[in-house]
């Protein structure tokens, strides 16, 4: 017998399911991008070709984020890596994002 109670299982709407199956296909496609996006950089380089990585891995941590507020649960790990490389990036440190599998 198990010693905790389960949660509740979550009642979402046909709006919230018909938004989190959009953005599951978009975070798959912004993956895509972001892995083209990241062949790029490697072959010309960070100065010239990181803005597209970028610009793609924004949109796709804020899918994430949607997606947790749905939910109600946190950012997976791939997530706040993204966060943290993009944070990173504003603060001056040279980081180059790399694409996730998610």
């Amino acid at each position: 017998m198990p010693a905790t109670i389960p949660a509740a299982p979550l009642q979402l709407s046909p709006r919230q399911i018909a938004r989190l199956v959009w953005l599951g296909l978009r975070t798959r496609y912004l993956r895509r991008r972001m892995e083209r996006a990241s062949v790029r950089v490697n072959r010309l380089g960070v100065e010239r070709a990181s803005g597209r990585l970028l610009h793609f891995a924004r949109r796709w941590l804020a899918c994430h984020e949607e997606i947790g507020a749905i939910l109600q649960e946190p950012l997976p790990p791939e997530a706040v890596q993204v966060r943290k490389a993009i944070i990173d990036r504003r603060r001056g440190a040279p980081a180059v994002l790399e694409a996730s599998s998610s």
